[in-house]
């Protein structure tokens, strides 16, 4: 029993430590929409933290942006694929790709019903034209996320960017009060 009473005090330590994670990020994003929080009013470890933070999440969001990319160069493959196809003739001799390097004769049946990957392994079976209609639309929805995506990333940079600044401008400071210390304690 007391094993399970440590257990919600360590939930409520972790959500307390989230919580003051995301108000540093609210205070970051509300600061640069005239905002709450004054980045200068922040200790250097403080920003070194939050910089290196938003450092990850930019490497995360570029991953993501990479592969949209690929997602995006899939499906227009993919439709100029069903276009092809749906110009060969029903019993023409093909060769189907098993994997990149091994392929098997095979006989093209009707060249205007294809199989279409929806995603989490369900096909769906369309003519030609659903099937290209359907990698067009594809490509115009993951286009827009990838527009977002860029913003977003855009947006961390400088964020990044307003960090290192207020950082450096902070430590100039600090040596400038040390500077100070030392030669007023070398006059008294």
């Amino acid at each position: 029993c007391r094993r399970g009473e440590r257990e919600p005090q360590r939930r409520d330590e972790e959500q307390g430590e989230r919580g003051r994670e995301k108000q540093s990020w609210r205070g970051m994003s509300s600061q640069q929409e005239g905002g709450r929080v004054d980045l200068m009013q922040l200790p250097p470890q403080q920003l070194q933290e939050i910089k290196q933070s938003l450092e990850a999440q930019i490497e995360q969001f570029t991953i993501n942006f990479n592969d949209l990319q690929m997602a995006i160069q899939g499906f227009h493959s993919s439709g100029l694929a069903i276009e092809d196809l749906s110009k060969q003739q029903e019993g023409k001799e093909v060769l189907v790709p098993l994997t990149a390097s091994l392929y098997v004769s095979g006989t093209m049946g009707d060249p205007d019903k294809v199989m279409v990957d929806i995603g989490t392994g369900y096909y769906v079976e369309k003519k030609a034209e659903g099937g290209i209609d359907y990698c067009k639309r594809k490509v115009t929805l993951l286009s827009e996320s990838l527009t977002s995506l860029a913003e977003i990333i855009k947006q961390k940079r400088q964020q990044v960017q307003t960090c290192q600044q207020v950082f450096e401008m902070k430590m100039k400071q600090f040596q400038q009060q040390e500077a100070q210390a030392q030669s007023a304690n070398q006059v008294g």
